[in-house]
């Protein structure tokens, strides 16, 4: 999901754990993008330092050191890389080393590919975002999901809630590998609103997408994004790899301990007692999240997005445009007012300083990842990691140091 430079919001989406179920934090990510034009039409300039680049090397090393973070983090300002970074393990048993080219679980963040593949269909007359999703999945009961659009489930505000909180998701997680699985978990589960009155996060409305996007193009999810996003970009080393079969530098994800029922997440101090996710996450991702990436691919899915290769700049303004107001979390009464924070079709937007940010992150246990991408001034700027948890001081910091007022 996506979510600003020092804020959290805790959208309590339920993912797996040892027993039920466990709280899912999402961030909403701030993705930054490669063009130079500013705000209002303004040519904008902006150039981070060697002092900078060197204080935010320090704050990487210093948190792995302290084993705070696991991860790659890269900084790129067009198609120049201005620096990145691997540190921790990709599998502790076998003290194999995260490189830059480590793959990572995304978590959320491939809401954005989605969002993608349905703007291709729209930009091909296919479907158009006002439709009704029952037009292309008839076989969905009526009187539950008669009334939502493709635009609805794209900003949250279907009603439509998480496969998450159903029973039997625990019972093929480990065998699930297609959409129509997850569809068929929410089949007869309630709204939670009228479609249309409200934001509530919801990963069943993505797989919905998903399912609306196997129908129109006669292929499976997989295949499709495959073949108009991943090889259009460039990105050979992205997918929803299935976690039962053999892959090549695929990072093992290691989870704090769960916080109990109704209770929210520990401050990470102190020794942290870390166990491998192989057990709490799914088989394979679909397409609400569960995906691989590098840094690397990353980067070059940020330039075909904004460069225009995968869909017209014009549909990028559509998808990446905040639309939806997001719930802020409670602050104390001294703080500073936090700038409000939007969600678009699968893409968070935030103006810090007049600066634009744009992005999704997503989490899960031994998952954290977040790209922000600034249209403004070219930045792109991309943290991935196996830790839950630990992405956000180094976001955090970058993020001031891109939007500092000079």
């Amino acid at each position: 999901m996506f979510v600003a430079s020092k804020i959290r919001i805790l959208l309590q989406m339920n993912h797996l754990t040892e027993s039920r179920y466990m709280r899912t934090y999402i961030t909403i990510g701030i993705v930054s993008i490669a063009l130079f034009t500013g705000i209002n039409g303004k040519e904008r300039s902006h150039q981070i330092s060697a002092k900078q680049i060197a204080s935010i090397n320090e704050l990487v090393e210093d948190l792995a050191a302290k084993d705070r973070f696991s991860g790659t983090v890269l900084i790129a300002q067009g198609d120049k890389i201005l620096y990145q970074k691997a540190v921790g393990f990709s599998d502790q048993d076998q003290q194999r080393k995260n490189t830059i080219d480590t793959k990572f679980n995304l978590g959320s963040m491939n809401k954005m590919f989605t969002s993608i593949a349905i703007a291709q269909l729209v930009e091909k007359n296919k479907l158009k975002y006002s439709d009704k999703v029952m037009a292309y999945l008839p076989n969905l009961p009526e009187k539950i999901f008669g009334k939502i659009t493709i635009e609805q489930l794209l900003t949250h505000t279907s009603g439509t809630g998480d496969f998450f909180d159903n029973p039997k998701f625990m019972e093929i997680k480990d065998t699930a590998k297609t959409i129509a699985t997850y569809v068929n978990l929410g089949l007869n589960e309630p709204l939670s609103f009228e479609p249309g009155t409200k934001f509530q996060y919801s990963n069943y409305g993505y797989v919905l997408l998903g399912a609306v996007i196997e129908s129109i193009s006669k292929m499976t999810y997989f295949q499709y994004v495959e073949e108009f996003i991943f090889s259009v970009a460039n990105m050979k080393h992205t997918a929803s790899y299935e976690r039962d079969q053999v892959n090549e530098n695929l990072a093992i994800g290691y989870a704090a301990p769960p916080p109990m029922p109704n209770q929210g997440p520990k401050p990470m101090s102190g020794n942290i007692t870390r166990e491998p996710n192989t057990k709490l996450i799914e088989v394979k991702g679909n397409s609400a999240g569960g995906g691989y990436s590098t840094a690397i691919d990353l980067h070059q899915y940020a330039l075909a997005l904004l460069s225009g290769k995968l869909v017209s700049k014009q549909s990028v303004d559509t998808i990446t445009k905040g639309r939806v107001n997001l719930p802020m979390p409670p602050m104390p009464a001294n703080a500073k007012p936090l700038p409000p924070i939007k969600y678009g079709f699968g893409f968070g937007e935030l103006y810090k300083n007049e600066v634009r940010i744009i992005g999704h992150n997503g989490g899960a246990p031994g998952v954290d990842a977040q790209m922000d991408i600034y249209p403004d001034l070219g930045y792109t700027v991309i943290v991935l990691a196996n830790y839950d948890r630990c992405v956000m001081p180094i976001m955090n910091f970058i993020e001031e140091v891109i939007t500092a007022k000079e």
